[in-house]
């Protein structure tokens, strides 16, 4: 990039932040014609991992899928990165006896319940596809926003320069700059969980299965990733990437834990239904907080991914609600005239009220219901309530009909 400078740009919409919600708003909405500027600190730089060994996937929704390809983004992966999820299996505990959920692609009649995809590879076509677009570049945080009249915003960058917009959009993640500089107030819960993530080796194949157990350990999934006979040692059939979201105590003593030590306590807990495990790659983690906005909309100002809302990632659909997000800002916007005034933003922020709820209350009711700290400080209102809770598991269990109808909703989130 240049040298700093004082110079003012102007632009239909600035976007701020550089990651996969950031840059799918800024292409999505280039592509009606506006002219776009995206700022934010480029990306670290960092060696392409080899195919499975980047620790951070993510469960890409058919409509996400339906928003990326729309991009020319999906085309663009490389199959040798991606997995489909064709089944889940999820558990009450790991006993033997615990009754499973399994929900199946085929009988919910969608193509596939999400499609596994690295975070590298995401972000790497996701630059790529900037290249190639009318969207501009700036690699400079945001330092102000102001709005000196009503029919613009103005922000000031690191670097001195300056931009003025119709309409800017906060897409840098949960501690949102921007979102704080517009005097939007955003609440935090901690969950006392801490997410590790990793990937390892299997001994059995995963048949395109995510598996996911609930209980005092927290909840752990294994999502499938794709299979690399040729560079996987002798008795390795197949990869899985771990999310555990592990209570924090429990999570600093798996962190302690040797590779081989804690891929032999992960096939322990998943009852060896993949059979031996083996790292793959280092283990990452994350503090696991709720979070929720007053408002998504602001003067000129439209938040959307982490900085509107972050929920608890046992159903790996936070990236999703960022992707629906831009669909639907990018359709308010649509045909607009101003894309800053309040009644489109009003419009984008009333598409987005029900999902956002509805996510938030599924992902947050399941976290407590299965934390047994909350449970046990319910006193004599836990029995009732884990009795509630198991009925209502085996019924979803025994219920063909409900488990093709929850795998048809959630392929459609």
């Amino acid at each position: 990039m240049g040298s700093p400078s004082s110079d003012s740009l102007s632009a239909d919409i600035v976007v701020a932040g550089r990651g996969a919600i950031g840059v799918s708003a800024a292409l999505a909405v280039a592509r009606l014609g506006r002219s776009v500027i995206l700022v934010g600190p480029a990306p670290s730089a960092r060696a392409q991992p080899a195919p499975g060994l980047d620790p951070r996937v993510f469960a890409i929704s058919s409509p996400s899928a339906a928003l990326l390809r729309s991009l020319g983004v999906w085309q663009a992966l490389d199959p040798a990165r991606t997995s489909p999820v064709q089944r889940m299996r999820v558990l009450p505990s790991s006993a033997a006896a615990a009754s499973a959920l399994e929900f199946d692609a085929y009988e919910a009649a969608v193509d596939s319940l999400a499609s596994i995809v690295e975070g590298e590879e995401l972000a790497r076509v996701l630059e790529q596809a900037l290249r190639f677009s009318a969207v501009r570049v700036l690699d400079s945080a945001v330092s102000a926003l102001e709005n000196p009249s009503g029919s613009h915003a103005r922000l000031r960058l690191a670097d001195g320069r300056e931009i003025q917009a119709k309409l800017v959009v906060a897409a840098d993640g949960a501690q949102s700059v921007v979102r704080s500089l517009a005097g939007i107030e955003a609440t935090f819960s901690d969950y006392g969980q801490t997410a590790l993530v990793g990937s390892f080796l299997t001994a059995k194949p995963h048949r395109d299965t995510a598996f996911q157990w609930f209980g005092d350990h927290g909840i752990l999934a294994l999502l499938p990733l794709p299979a690399a006979p040729a560079a996987d040692p002798p008795g390795y059939r197949g990869r899985v990437s771990m999310v555990w979201s592990a209570p924090d105590d429990l999570a600093d003593e798996l962190s302690a834990l040797p590779a081989e030590a804690l891929a032999a306590r992960v096939g322990a807990l998943s009852g060896d239904a993949l059979g031996a495990l083996a790292p793959l790659s280092d283990t990452a983690r994350y503090p696991l907080r709720m979070g929720r906005v007053g408002t998504m909309i602001g003067q000129r100002l439209a938040l959307v991914g982490d900085a509107a809302h972050v929920i608890h990632p046992l159903a790996g659909q936070g990236m999703n609600l960022g992707f629906g997000d831009v669909v639907a800002l990018r359709d308010a916007l649509a045909g607009a005239p101003d894309p800053g005034i309040r009644s489109v933003l009003r419009r984008y922020e009333r598409s987005r009220a029900e999902p956002v709820l509805a996510l938030r209350v599924v992902t947050d009711g399941l976290q407590r219901l299965f934390d047994s700290r909350r449970t046990v400080a319910l006193g004599p209102l836990a029995p009732p309530l884990l009795l509630a809770r198991d009925l209502g598991w085996r019924l979803v269990a025994a219920s063909p009909f409900l488990r093709r109808h929850l795998a048809a909703q959630a392929g459609r989130l």
